[in-house]
C-alpha cells in the first residue's frame, strides 16, 4: 500500500519547483487507470476540470499544474472556451499532446462549422483526433447525435457524449445512454450530491459507457460546509488525510466512475486532491458512515 504522507510530502516539492532537474517520472507513483468501456485504453482516475488558471490562460499557474499533473501519470483535462487552446498550447510545449486526453466541448450546429471547428481545436492541441467531443445541450445532442456520430466515423473525434450537472437532467442522460448514444457522460456525483448512485451510475456500467465525475467540492461550498469540523479519525483506515480526499475517495468508490475531476488553481490543492487516488478506498459500510457525517454537517 502507498504511503500517501509520503507521498503528500515530496509532491509538495513537486507542486512548489516542478522544473527541478531530475524530477523524473519514474520517480513519482503513478495513478491508478480505469478502463474506458469499449475500448482498449484506460484513464487515470484522477482529472483536472476547466480551471480558472487554464481559463484566464494564466501560462505560469497553467503550466505548474500541468506539470504536477503528468509527474504523477495524468491524463484527462477538461477543457472548454480559451481553455482548448491554452491547454493545447502547454501540451505541445511539453511533448505531451499524445498523452493528454482532453474533453472538448462542442455544442450542436451546422455540420461543416462543426467539423471545421473540430479540425481547428485539433491543431491547437496537436492531435490528429479530438480525444472526447461532448456538450452540455442534452436536446441538441439528440437532434444532431447524427453530426456527432459523423465526425467519429470520419477520424476527426474518438469518443463522443454529453457533461451536464443537476439530477433534474438524469432521466434525460439515461434515456442516452439506454438509446446507445453516448460513449461518455460527465455528471455531478459527491458525499453532498449523491443522487446519481440510485440509476444513473448502475446504468452507464451496466451499458458499457464511460462516466467523468464533476463538481467533487460542489464549486467550493462543501469547504463552507466542513469549516471547523475535525476529518473523522476512522477515515484514515482508508489511507484519507484531509477533507478534500475525504469527498473524492468517496466518488472514487463507486465502480461506474472513470475519471473525476478537480478544478483548482492551488498547486498544493493540486497535490491533495491527486493524493485521493492513492491507497484503500472506502468499502460500502465506511462509505455510509461517510454519508451521515456529511449529513450531520448540513443539518
Amino acid at each position: 500500500m502507498v504511503n500517501r504522507r509520503n507521498f503528500i510530502q515530496y509532491s509538495s516539492a513537486a507542486a512548489l519547483a516542478v522544473s527541478m532537474p531530475g524530477f523524473a517520472v519514474a520517480q513519482q507513483r503513478l495513478l491508478p487507470t480505469r478502463p474506458i468501456p469499449g475500448s482498449d485504453e484506460s484513464l487515470p482516475i484522477i482529472g483536472l476540470g476547466n480551471s480558472s488558471s487554464f481559463r484566464a490562460e494564466d501560462q505560469s499557474v497553467a503550466s505548474n499544474l500541468i506539470d504536477i499533473f503528468l509527474d504523477h501519470g495524468g491524463r484527462y483535462i477538461d477543457a472548454g472556451g480559451s481553455s482548448r487552446n491554452s491547454i493545447g498550447r502547454l501540451g505541445i510545449e511539453k511533448n505531451a499532446a499524445e498523452t493528454l486526453f482532453i474533453g472538448n466541448y462542442l455544442d450542436p450546429g451546422d455540420e461543416d462549422a462543426m467539423r471545421q471547428e473540430a479540425h481547428i481545436v485539433a491543431r491547437a492541441q496537436g492531435k490528429s483526433a479530438l480525444d472526447l467531443v461532448h456538450t452540455r445541450s442534452l436536446g441538441g445532442f439528440r437532434a444532431q447525435h447524427d453530426r456527432y456520430r459523423a465526425l467519429k466515423e470520419e477520424g476527426l473525434v474518438r469518443f463522443i457524449g454529453i457533461a451536464r450537472s443537476g439530477k433534474q437532467n438524469f432521466d434525460a442522460i439515461e434515456k442516452l445512454i439506454v438509446d446507445g448514444l453516448v460513449d461518455f457522460v460527465q455528471v455531478n456525483y459527491s458525499l453532498v450530491e449523491p443522487e446519481a448512485a440510485d440509476r444513473l451510475l448502475p446504468l452507464a456500467m451496466d451499458k458499457g459507457v464511460a462516466v467523468n465525475i464533476n463538481r467533487p467540492f460542489i464549486n467550493g461550498d462543501y469547504f463552507s460546509m466542513i469549516r471547523g469540523h475535525e476529518l473523522p479519525q476512522w477515515s484514515a483506515e482508508f489511507d484519507c488525510e484531509s477533507w478534500a480526499q475525504f469527498s473524492l475517495k468517496f466518488i472514487l468508490a463507486h465502480p461506474a466512475v472513470n475519471c473525476v475531476l478537480t478544478e483548482t488553481a492551488n498547486p498544493k490543492h493540486a497535490v491533495d486532491n491527486l493524493g485521493a487516488g492513492f491507497g484503500r478506498l472506502p468499502d460500502d459500510n465506511e462509505q455510509q458512515r461517510m454519508l451521515e457525517v456529511i449529513r450531520g454537517i448540513s443539518v
